[in-house]
């Protein structure tokens, strides 16, 4: 619970800041989570495939730095998957600090990739145990845009996101990795 006010707090705190400041960005984004693994003390637990949601806030330094197409972002990202065969769960919720780079074709299209750190709460929600675990994580993406006017992009991107050796009682050394592709649209503030 503590995470969540953080994370809603900090988004909030720099939206409020960006409203008023060229070169900011927002972005919401959900789809498909595919191939989650679980690792539970070694031994690997099969999981259905999820889904994912998540935002993002940007802001393009490039042009203030000389790095066009550099961007400096902070995300929040949900992901859940379901136990084969149960009702049992597996969640994360990251909050990460990325950086981005995406390459203009001179036309509405551009591709994008980059990469980020920061926290992942990885849970487990089953008839024996609820409980969750926040450690160290990192992710990388890669996408592809298309931007309908000034203001407003869509896009396609993949993320993979990483993150091990959360606690939850009673398994210790969790692991937790996923494969989640989303769209999204952005909006320059």
């Amino acid at each position: 619970m503590k995470f969540r006010l953080l994370t809603i707090a900090c988004v909030a705190a720099l939206t409020a800041t960006a409203a008023s400041a060229q070169g900011w960005n927002a972005s919401i984004l959900g789809g498909p989570t595919w191939s989650p693994d679980l690792s539970l003390n070694g031994a690997r637990a099969p999981l259905d495939n999820g889904f994912n949601v998540g935002g993002r806030l940007g802001y393009d330094i490039g042009d203030d730095y000389g790095f066009p197409g550099l961007t400096l972002a902070l995300d929040t990202f949900y992901t859940q998957s379901h136990y084969s065969g149960t009702q049992s769960r597996a969640s994360s919720l990251s909050f990460m600090g990325d950086v981005l780079y995406r390459v203009d074709f001179g036309s509405p299209f551009g591709i994008y990739g980059g990469g980020g750190v920061g926290a992942v709460r990885t849970g487990l929600d089953t008839p024996a145990t609820s409980d969750s675990s926040t450690v160290f994580g990192w992710q990388g993406i890669a996408g592809a845009d298309y931007r309908f006017n000034p203001d407003t992009s869509m896009f396609v991107e993949y993320r993979y996101l990483n993150a091990h050796n959360a606690n939850i009682a009673p398994f210790t050394g969790v692991g937790n990795t996923s494969d989640n592709v989303s769209v999204g649209l952005k909006f320059d503030l």
